[in-house]
């Protein structure tokens, strides 16, 4: 009997230790609701919130507060905030309930969530309000109700930038946009005409952001609006439009006639075109600020001529022609043997110039020109190794190419054009000047970061893009080689986010870590590191193994001895 007992009071025991480990640690609370009047809005536009069902105030020296946050994270079961939800505004603080468990409170929606360990602006979409309560004078943080909200779009909510911010007429511009809302619709306008998207994201992504390529419309010189409209949302940035002039030849003989075309100069405005600061033609322009006009060049002596168009409000471009001499047509033969004809005249020697400069930035326009070439022969222009033009030499062999100077380091490149027999060399330098230093933003200096960890710095625009950047996390502020934990090379953009591997690189959460970085041209040229920028690393509120062995370890000692007196007193009526 005493056995028997003795193994009843051990399996109690043992099934109410197993209950203690199997309950979940969320508080007590009875059911809560939340609502939120309207159920949608602009940033700025202001809400009701009500809540019923929570821990009534009984005593109004006693209140017992809520807590309400507005959050772009969905919810999650037996979600807790600062742990599983990180990024929020605060937008009801410290307000109480009644005598049984209501509250109703109005707020405006925020522009920003910037309270939680991570940090987003508002954008059009779907958020969500949480709940919370003090137990007594301790926020329980753990999320007792929530309710949806809906950001419609508004002025504000988005912003792009534009690369380049100047330029011609077709000149490819990259808009770059966030802040907007997830997954619609990309419309663009520019000077309030629509345009097309050459090539890109046709809409935003998940987050709101999208990169997206247009070209430049016909239209007038200065500043004009680009506008990008997402689902209701607008934002604008600056381009401006410079005049550019084309030419239908490059090269002819004196007294042919010449098409030039301009484009970006002033709306309605006469235009002057001078050819070697000879005024020769006139023209008008429309009403995007384009012309036409034809001349007939002028009775000057063979080389390369700048012709100049200029409107009256001095927008001015100019570009190259070369006058060439037409070759003489070759003799009749004579009819009877006669003294011996003179000698072929050697060409001459292959000479030529590099313009507008012999230095200058990677992605620099750069037009050589040359002679002593083979009449009507493809003239190979080489940079470097790399092959980067071909033209035809003209009848006195006369050659004029056009090229962008190509992604390479700082220093002297030589530059070669061939008809292969006849080889022009010149030599070019790439701009030395290294780029400005990155400005860090997040994260801020002495703070405590939680996964994900991320890190953004201001862009740095550069005399050579495309702008790449490295990242350093070190235990060292000096940044000793040993010291460095993790490194990130030719960073295109200006943030980066750890993966979930890397991060496991930083281990220690009472050390503190720094973080710096630099930028690097087109051109191979390294900035300045920044300083470094200390911060640490946390994690979500968690109690260690032993800790937690512990807990269990003690609550199945008590309650073992209530099964021991539940046993004894069971036998007490045996």
């Amino acid at each position: 009997m005493k056995h028997k007992k003795v193994l009843r009071i051990l399996g109690i025991a043992v099934i109410l230790a197993l209950l203690v480990v199997a309950i979940p640690a969320t508080p007590a609370q009875a059911v809560s609701y939340l609502y939120v009047t309207p159920t949608s809005g602009e940033i700025g536009s202001s809400a009701t919130i009500t809540g019923t069902g929570f821990t009534p105030t009984t005593d109004p020296a006693y209140p017992k507060y809520v807590v309400v946050y507005f959050s772009n994270q969905a919810p999650i079961t037996s979600a807790y905030i600062d742990t599983q939800i990180i990024v929020y505004e605060t937008v009801v603080p410290l307000k109480s309930t009644d005598t049984i468990g209501n509250f109703t409170y109005s707020f405006s929606i925020p522009a920003a969530l910037t309270d939680g360990t991570t940090q987003a602006n508002v954008t059009a979409g779907t958020y969500y309000l949480y709940v919370c309560q003090y137990l007594g004078t301790t926020l329980n943080k753990y999320i007792l109700a929530s309710a949806t909200y809906t950001v419609t779009g508004g002025a504000g909510t988005g912003e792009i930038t534009l690369d380049p911010e100047e330029g011609t007429v077709d000149t490819e511009v990259k808009i770059t946009g966030t802040g907007f809302a997830a997954s619609e619709d990309i419309e663009i306008e520019f000077d309030g005409d629509e345009v097309d998207i050459e090539d890109g994201d046709d809409d935003t992504d998940s987050d709101g952001e999208f990169t997206t390529y247009i070209l430049v419309p016909e239209s007038t010189a200065g500043e004009q609006t680009i506008t990008v409209n997402v689902n209701g949302s607008e934002a604008e940035a600056e381009f401006t439009v410079e005049p550019e002039i084309i030419l239908n030849l490059t090269s002819a003989k004196a007294g042919t006639e010449v098409t030039v075309s301009g484009t970006g100069f002033g709306r309605r405005n006469d235009v002057t075109i001078w050819f070697d600061n000879i005024g020769i033609d006139t023209a008008t322009t429309d009403s995007k600020g384009s012309f036409d006009a034809t001349f007939s060049i002028p009775d000057l002596d063979a080389g390369i001529y700048d012709i100049d168009a200029e409107d009256e409000d001095e927008n001015l471009d100019t570009t190259k022609f070369t006058i060439f001499v037409p070759s003489e047509p070759e003799p009749e033969p004579e009819p009877e043997p006669g003294p011996p004809s003179e000698p072929t005249p050697t060409p001459p020697a292959t000479s030529g110039s590099i313009s507008p400069a012999a230095t200058g930035p990677v992605g620099a326009d750069l037009i050589i020109s040359g002679t002593g070439f083979e009449a009507g022969k493809t003239v190979t222009v080489k940079y470097g190794d790399e092959e980067i033009a071909t033209a035809i030499a003209t009848t006195t062999g006369i050659l004029v190419a056009a090229f962008k100077v190509p992604v390479s380091k700082a220093g002297d490149h030589t530059i070669t054009a061939s008809d292969g027999t006849n080889t022009l060399e010149l030599t070019f330098t790439v701009e030395s000047k290294a780029p400005a230093i990155p400005a860090p933003m997040t994260p801020e200096l002495g703070v405590r970061v939680k996964s994900p960890l991320f890190f953004n710095w201001k862009e740095v625009t550069d005399a050579s893009p495309p702008v790449t950047y490295s990242l350093q996390i070190a235990t060292d502020r000096d940044f000793e080689a040993a010291s460095i934990v993790l490194e990130k090379k030719e960073l295109t953009k200006s943030e980066y986010t750890f993966t979930s591997a890397e991060e496991l690189e930083l281990v220690d959460q009472e050390t503190p870590y720094y973080w710096r970085i630099q930028a690097i041209d087109a051109a191979s040229n390294e900035g300045e590191w920044t300083g470094a920028g200390e911060f640490y690393v946390t994690a979500p509120f968690s109690l260690p193994t032993w800790a937690l062995y512990t807990l269990i370890g003690f609550g199945g000692l008590v309650l073992f001895g209530i099964g021991y007196w539940l046993g004894r007193r069971t036998a007490f009526y045996y």
